[in-house]
């Protein structure tokens, strides 16, 4: 129920609009002061500053020299701040004092002078006014040191085109007269060691055309080399074929055993027979002899001794055909068992040969290098035969390199004497510019002196008290709005005059007002411990302030309710991004720049400058008037057009509910 009853009040326009105005604020400071300070440092050429140059122009080393008008030409060529010619110092620092630039830049009338001799500082003198902006006094300052460095280095050109005729860069002058007179010797000892240089590049030249005929015959030699290493490793890879073939073919160590023990048992056999034969021959008189005593017998036989007595007549024969066989056999095993002894005694070395020779075959196989070996071999040679021929085209390219290193040392030698001619000159010169110049200021004449602060503002905090004074005073007047009704008045005041009705609401709120004022100038007094200038000012400028502030949002409440409230928010936002209060307007987008002059935060911010630090010399009566004015509008626009409501006198109240 409660939700309901809060959401149907979005059924009314004004709220839709209110709330649509709530959602939108945010952004809206966002892009307003963002955007007010969106590229400060790129529009530094906005910023206004004097310029005078007053040097006079020096004759140096035979040259007219004008530092000063230099510096100054550069300045406007290149424009880091928006400078302005003024024909005097004092026109400079009082258009500082009034406001007008924000610092001045004076160059004095012995800059050049100091600057190139070197015997006392070369000032650039900086006029700031820290009360009338800090933020661009500390901009200004920083360039000035800029400024010296890159003088400081245009002097150090200068100084150097004197000392040897021409340009070059900055050095420090620490050592450099002593260091003159080392190179004035060191320059006689390059001369002599350019002379020994050059001889010796002609006994170079020499070794390296001696090296170059020797490079051509390791070149051709390493080709051989190579020709005779392919040639090896294709004969080694021949004899591991043929290795691996011969042990393939050999018997193996099992086979030659047997065939030793069976040549060693046919010899012995063979023994045998011969001795077995032998004794058959020795038996076959004896066989003759029982054949014939058999023929006896046989022939005894009654009835058939005729026929035993022919069979053993063919017996004898046969004994003697046996006889006949057994004497060749006889005489067969002698020459077999000859034979048999000469082949065991020739078998049994051949077979413990094969073996020792299968051994040595497997340990030479063993020995021989594998075939990635051979091929890693070949491949070396030929890399050390390229090697070779690289080897002798370097030799040639530093035999021509000697030639040029020869003609080269020629030249050193006759650039060493000019050099320490040079050096001779260079010393005389020093001696007569700069004989009785100091280091320090050799090195970095030019010194930029801040010869005057106007209005001098201790730190940063107090730099941006007036600004953040305005925005809280303003903070200050919307508060009000939230105690009180600043459109309501009692039903008796119905039939008042306008005049009556504005001073009944606006007499408190000022009163308040004031007070504000005095607290917040006693809090930066005491608490914060500010040294103002003009403090009974500052309490007036603050009150003068307050005034036109609740006098403004008065008018914006009285006339537009509510509305006014955000009206007032909206012109906070703008007077923050507009009023100048850290940066310099000219900092700022056109936009700001151009509504600027029309809002009464810049003219508060403007009046506290003015009697906190005495900025602007001194000067607040065109922003005193100007917050006035704002205040006597307002209050006049309040009393032609407000839109009083009337509520009825016990009903009248405050806004804020405790």
């Amino acid at each position: 129920m409660g939700l309901a009853a809060e959401l149907a009040l979005f059924r009314q326009p004004k709220v839709i609009l209110a709330a649509l105005a709530i959602i939108f604020v945010p952004s809206l400071y966002v892009l307003i002061y963002v955007s007010s300070v969106w590229d400060p440092y790129g529009n530094l050429r906005q910023l206004r500053a004097a310029l005078v140059n007053e040097d006079v122009p020096v004759l140096y080393a035979g040259r007219e020299i004008n530092l000063g008008a230099e510096v100054t030409a550069t300045l406007e060529k290149e424009k880091p701040f928006g400078f302005v010619r003024y024909a005097t110092p004092a026109l400079a620092r009082q258009a500082v004092r009034d406001g007008e630039v924000f610092f001045a830049l004076t160059i004095p009338a012995d800059f050049s002078r100091s600057a190139l001799g070197g015997t006392q500082p070369a000032p650039i003198n900086l006029v700031v006014s820290e009360g009338g902006n800090y933020t661009a006094a500390i901009f200004s300052k920083r360039f000035g040191l800029e400024l010296a460095h890159t003088v400081n280095e245009k002097i150090a050109r200068e100084r150097w085109a004197a000392l040897v005729g021409g340009e070059a860069g900055q050095s420090d002058a620490v050592t450099l007269r002593s260091g003159l007179q080392s190179l004035q010797a060191g320059g006689k000892q390059v001369a002599a060691g350019a002379a020994r240089v050059h001889a010796g590049d002609a006994r170079l030249r020499d070794g390296l055309v001696r090296a170059q005929a020797g490079g051509k015959k390791l070149a051709q030699a390493a080709g051989t080399l190579s020709d005779g290493a392919n040639r090896l490793t294709a004969g080694m890879k021949q004899v591991e074929t043929a290795v691996t073939s011969i042990r393939t073919s050999l018997p193996e160590d099992a086979k030659l055993g047997e065939l030793a023990d069976g040549s060693r048992f046919l010899a012995q056999g063979a023994a045998q027979l011969k001795e077995g034969l032998g004794q058959l021959e020795a038996g076959v008189p004896q066989l003759e002899a029982g054949a014939a005593e058999l023929r006896t017998g046989a022939a005894k036989v009654p009835f058939f001794g005729e026929k035993l007595a022919a069979g053993t007549d063919r017996l004898r024969d046969g004994i003697g055909v046996f006889s006949d066989g057994i004497s060749r056999a006889a005489k067969g095993s002698v020459q077999l068992n000859d034979g048999m002894i000469r082949l065991d005694s020739a078998v049994q070395p051949l077979s413990a040969g094969l073996s020792r020779l299968n051994v040595g075959l497997t340990t030479l196989s063993a020995k021989l290098p594998p075939t990635d070996q051979l091929d890693l071999f070949d491949h070396s040679m030929a890399q050390l035969s390229d090697g070779s021929v690289s080897l002798s085209a370097g030799v040639d390219q530093l035999a021509a390199g000697a030639t040029q290193l020869e003609t080269g040392s020629r030249e050193l030698v006759a650039g060493a004497d000019r050099l320490a001619a040079g050096l001779d000159e260079a010393a005389t010169r020093f001696d007569a510019g700069f004989g009785h110049a100091t280091a320090a200021l050799l090195a970095a004449p030019v010194v930029v002196n801040v010869d005057e602060s106007i209005a001098p503002v201790t730190n940063n905090g107090q730099a941006f008290a007036p600004y953040f004074s305005a925005l809280s005073l303003w903070i200050g007047a919307v508060m009000m709005s939230f105690v009180f009704y600043l459109r309501r008045l009692p039903e008796s005041q119905r039939s008042a005059a306008a005049p009556v009705k504005w001073f009944a609401k606006a007499a408190p709120l000022l009163v308040m007002g004031g007070l504000q004022a005095g607290v917040l100038v006693g809090v930066l007094k005491l608490l914060l411990a500010f040294n103002f200038s003009h403090p009974w000012s500052v309490l007036l400028a603050a009150m003068l302030g307050s005034v036109c502030f609740v006098s403004i949002l008065l008018c914006l409440m009285s006339i537009l309710g509510d509305a006014g409230r955000l009206l007032a928010v909206i012109l906070l936002i703008l007077q923050l991004a507009s009023s100048g209060g850290i940066y310099p307007i000219e900092l700022s987008p056109e936009f700001y720049q151009k509504v600027h002059g029309y809002l009464p935060f810049t003219h508060l911010v403007h009046l506290f400058r003015a009697t906190m630090f005495d900025a602007f010399d001194g000067r607040w009566g065109h922003a005193a008037g100007a917050l006035g004015g704002f205040a006597v509008t307002a209050v006049i626009l309040s009393m032609l057009f407000a839109r009083w409501k009337y509520v009825p006198n016990e009903s009248y109240g405050p806004a804020v509910e405790f």
